[in-house]
């Protein structure tokens, strides 16, 4: 039963990362397409992309990360301009279930996301 509760934890993890990497992807291909800013925070074990809506309203996609990973970077608010640029930054997430560091760089300008593990 224990290794079942790990397994099920780890499944978590990974597709909660793949989940960060890709919702990131999609707002700075958003933000490029429809000339509209985008944000991304993390508070704690919450991470919450914001964009602007051709309607202009407000669209939030949100996460609760499992209890096995947490952010070691500390609050982080990140902005997207309407161009679909952005600065440089470090994201690391750490696994307290296998004891491994996640960490995305954002690379300056068209925001490419690289995952390093």
């Amino acid at each position: 039963m224990w290794n079942l509760k790990d397994y099920q934890a780890r499944i978590e993890e990974k597709e909660s990362l793949e989940w960060f990497e890709n919702s990131f992807k999609n707002e700075m291909n958003y933000s490029y397409l429809n000339q509209k800013p985008a944000y991304l925070k993390i508070r704690d074990n919450h991470i919450i992309f914001g964009r602007y809506a051709i309607s202009g309203k407000v669209v939030l996609k949100k996460k609760i990360l499992p209890q096995t990973l947490r952010n070691t970077n500390g609050p982080i608010d990140y902005f997207i301009g309407r161009s679909g640029q952005s600065g440089p930054k470090t994201i690391i997430f750490e696994s307290n279930l296998t004891h491994r560091k996640y960490e995305y760089r954002i690379q300056m300008g068209w925001g490419e996301i690289i995952e390093k593990t």
